[in-house]
């Protein structure tokens, strides 16, 4: 790979590391409010990740996001080295680490929303 193709790439991994978490988080935020709705009862008596999602949400995802943020700043930063193998590679990790946060945040939120209607459905 010559460097113009190393630099592109950079410049690729740089923009996936912080759009990865934006849209998990778009995503979160625009699925909150189906969760609200489907939570019927005394909110005070949701599980510990349902209660995150449901009380502290805005929190969450601005934790999310901040996190995100590190991360593409730290893949922003690794622009600068001379070095593309070395580069590359670290931003690769940043990126990897950024999909797994973005993933688990969705999948979390998944189960929260899942363990209310789970609990309706299987109590008698």
């Amino acid at each position: 790979m010559d460097h113009l193709n190393a630099r592109r790439v950079s410049l690729l991994a740089c923009a996936m590391t912080a759009g990865l978490p934006a849209i998990a988080g778009m995503l979160v935020f625009r699925a909150q409010p189906i969760l609200v709705a489907a939570i019927q009862g005394d909110p005070r008596e949701l599980g510990w990740l349902t209660d995150l999602f449901f009380n502290h949400a805005g929190a969450a995802l601005l934790g999310m996001l901040a996190a995100g943020f590190a991360l593409f700043v730290a893949s922003f930063l690794q622009l600068r080295r001379g070095d593309d193998v070395a580069r590359l590679a670290n931003q690769l990790g940043l990126l990897c680490a950024s999909a797994l946060m973005s993933v688990l945040f969705a999948g979390l939120f998944t189960l929260a929303a899942a363990l209310p209607l789970y609990a309706r459905l299987t109590e008698r």
